[in-house]
């Protein structure tokens, strides 16, 4: 009879895993992972270290799902059936599996677009923060909480967290993805402080550094970055030609990305009064949608339909707002709302104009108040 492998050993072989899945090193964490899952078959019975296992898969599948959205995996569980075996674990837990267990479930709630939900996950993981001694764990969770106020447009909260983040990963080289997606969001927080002068920088930096790594999907990500920018500073001719740039690199390398960067394209172009170029660009994108995950987007084309056809669907638009405003998206209310007056305005129908932009501003009420996430 062979004798059982400690799990202290096998303890060791998942925190290597983990490393790899926080460089976005898909070979390497699969092969660790399969190298695990045959050491468990024959280790010493340890509950722990199988919670440990259970929550580490549950992270793998996040990677993939992010790197790889839509791809399937042989019989593998999808996330959210993982989520379930996070959610009942045989014990009560404690330090170090309580923190992955509250901090993955928060990530988990951000890639679903429940950014409030993510967001009291990550307060409860952070009161477990002292059983973290690792300081890329302690950036990894600077970096999502700052990712989730970002997009919650908490500016002074998420710039914050953002560049405690940075300032590990800089001194890493290992993590170079980490830090290109630490200098998006903080250019998107000087974009919403209209910094767009500070923002670009930041952005360029980022491209650079996908170039150096040659890294596909973040090059198709850093020029939509930057197309965005000009964007809201109003420079349409500018983030046309980086909208352009991002949808080659999309529709030749990263295809999943490509309705996102066609939704960002038709907007502007419909801003600029293009709206016969917007609407190829529309229907190219709707054609591209066909995973669940694009859902979000296949909603907001058909809002620039609602919008900018001859004839303006307001019960489309409304409905959309609703949905937003469910999950207090404020943010896309704002931005919405205001692409909608506009058009009302132009065409002279002031009370419906006026409805709209009244939506503008209880959304901006709304992104000043911010949600109340305490529990005192």
């Amino acid at each position: 009879m062979s004798q059982a492998i400690p799990s202290s050993r096998v303890g060791v072989k998942i925190n290597e895993w983990y490393k790899m899945i926080r460089q976005f090193s898909v070979p390497d964490a699969e092969i660790l992972k399969a190298e695990v899952e045959q050491d468990i078959q024959q280790m010493e019975e340890d509950q722990d270290l199988l919670i440990y296992y259970s929550l580490m898969c549950f992270r793998h599948q996040l990677m993939l799902d992010y790197l790889e959205p839509g791809q399937t995996y042989g019989n593998r569980p999808t996330v959210t059936e993982l989520l379930e075996t996070i959610e009942t674990p045989q014990k009560k837990l404690t330090g170090l599996l309580k923190y992955y267990s509250l901090f993955f479930r928060g990530m988990y709630e951000f890639d679903q677009k429940e950014y409030v939900e993510a967001i009291g996950y990550y307060r409860e993981a952070e009161k477990e923060l002292p059983f973290v001694s690792d300081d890329i764990e302690k950036a990894e969770f600077h970096f999502k909480v700052a990712e989730a106020y970002y997009h919650m447009k908490q500016t002074h909260v998420s710039m914050h967290h953002i560049l405690q983040a940075l300032d590990i990963y800089q001194n890493h080289p290992l993590y170079s993805i980490r830090t290109i997606q630490s200098l998006f969001v903080i250019a998107g927080n000087y974009d919403d402080f209209k910094h767009y002068d500070k923002a670009l920088p930041h952005l360029e930096a980022a491209l650079e550094l996908a170039m150096d790594i040659q890294n596909d999907r973040f090059i198709a990500i850093s020029l939509l970055n930057i197309a965005n920018s000009y964007d809201r500073s109003g420079d349409d001719q500018m983030a046309v030609e980086h909208f352009q740039k991002a949808a080659k690199v999309s529709r030749e390398k990263v295809p999943d990305l490509l309705p996102k960067v066609l939704f960002g394209l038709s907007w502007t172009l419909c801003k600029a009064g293009q709206t016969q170029k917007a609407f190829q660009f529309i229907e190219e994108g709707l054609d591209h949608i066909t995973a669940r995950s694009h859902k979000f987007y296949k909603e907001l084309f058909l809002f620039l339909q609602a919008v900018y056809k001859e004839t303006v669907d307001e019960r489309k638009i409304h409905d959309l707002l609703s949905y937003f405003e469910k999950k207090n998206l404020h943010a896309y209310i704002e931005a919405c709302a205001r692409s909608a007056a506009a058009v009302f305005e132009s065409s002279c129908h002031f009370e419906q104009a006026a409805a709209f932009y009244r939506k503008v501003l209880k959304a901006q009420e709304d992104i000043l108040k911010g949600e109340c996430l305490y529990a005192y």
